[in-house]
């Protein structure tokens, strides 16, 4: 009988009523957009993470993370890596050659880490092969010699990452129907070539008027970027012995993440060739990464392995990427708050109303 009562009650005014529903409602539908942005947000760095950075397991020497030295190497690697090919819950393993570098051109240098790699395993582990950028080029070919494979990011750093106006950047968008006013304007930038970014939209700037240039000023770029693949690349490090290396590797792709601190510091050249900088026809391993067929494998595969691997660390990805797990993990306490503001917001409308029913 009360509820009847409550039912009648909340009608009887019917203007507070739908101002109630109407702002319960709309809090539900922004409250479930912001959930499914936030997850979308964390699922994306989850997957960045995993198959671009660290993947699920990570095996190094246990003093290399405190300091990254050329002589700190797995131990033992041949042991470590037949028993991870013995484990059913693994999909795939790579190991890598990592060394602290210099990379310069004739414009400019920047630090950077060196991954050397079997690019045909580390295709199985990662999906960098998949970022490679439109007009990028391509992966590491095992067959060639000498090439580089850097991001999108160190192709601006080192000035390869070019900007230009030509007849095909013209043509281009003037398909994309950008206004004839614009494209004349652009006539007077054409094959002068622009080695930042900022330099370029600069020279837009000047040439266009203020809505012209909010308007178009993507577009024009995302046209008038020019790698300039092939071109030299120095590296320059250190061999086992402290003794300075320099080698000159020529760019093959460029590649772009969502993560631009990975992406800045992140070289690819193949393994072998790298060997034979460092004084050592033997491949270093710094590191043995794991890619997992369910990623809730990872605590208990890392507990096996930490059984077996010796004098070397295990981290999980967790422990690689706090980051990403710490977004992960908040997913849920998210959803709880989500669902008890709904709970309580409507509690307190129904018991309002039967609190007035009675009254």
């Amino acid at each position: 009988m009360i509820w009847s009562i409550a039912w009648k009650n909340i009608w009887r005014n019917k203007k507070r009523s739908l101002v109630v529903i109407v702002a319960v409602a709309l809090g539900i539908i922004a409250g479930v957009f912001i959930i499914g942005f936030v997850e979308g947000w964390s699922k994306q760095r989850l997957d960045d993470a995993v198959y671009n950075e660290v993947s699920h397991i990570q095996i190094h020497n246990s003093e290399y993370l405190k300091n990254e030295e050329t002589n700190l190497i797995v131990s033992d690697p041949e042991r470590i890596t037949g028993i991870i090919d013995t484990l059913g819950e693994v999909k795939s393993h790579v190991v890598r050659t990592k060394i602290i570098a210099l990379a310069g051109t004739s414009w400019a240098n920047t630090g950077v880490i060196i991954y050397g790699v079997d690019p045909d395993r580390e295709r199985q582990v990662t999906k960098i092969h998949e970022k490679i950028v439109s007009g990028g080029g391509r992966y590491l070919d095992p067959a060639e010699s000498n090439e580089i494979l850097i991001s999108d990011k160190t192709a601006e750093l080192l000035k390869i990452k070019q900007f230009s106006v030509t007849d095909s950047v013209i043509e281009k968008l003037r398909q994309e129907e950008v206004p004839s006013a614009v494209l004349e304007k652009l006539e007077a930038m054409k094959d002068t070539r622009f080695r930042s970014p900022g330099d370029f939209r600069e020279a837009l700037g000047s040439e266009l008027s203020r809505k012209e240039y909010e308007g178009f000023v993507n577009s024009i770029i995302s046209e008038a970027i020019n790698y300039r693949l092939r071109n030299k690349v120095q590296l320059t490090f250190s061999d086992r012995e402290g003794n300075p290396v320099h080698s000159i590797f020529r760019v093959c792709g460029i590649y772009k993440t969502t993560n631009t601190g990975f992406d800045q510091m992140t070289v690819y050249v193949n393994a072998g060739e790298l060997a034979k900088l460092y004084g050592d026809e033997e491949i270093l391993i710094h590191e043995a990464a794991i890619l997992l067929k369910n990623i809730d494998d990872a605590g208990k595969i890392k507990d096996k392995l930490i059984a077996l691997a010796g004098d070397n660390s295990v981290r999980t990805w967790k422990e690689r990427a706090p980051d990403a797990a710490l977004m992960n993990d908040f997913m849920v306490i998210y959803y709880f708050i989500f669902i008890g503001i709904i709970m309580l917001a409507l509690s307190c409308w129904l018991s309002n109303s039967l609190l007035m029913s009675v009254l």
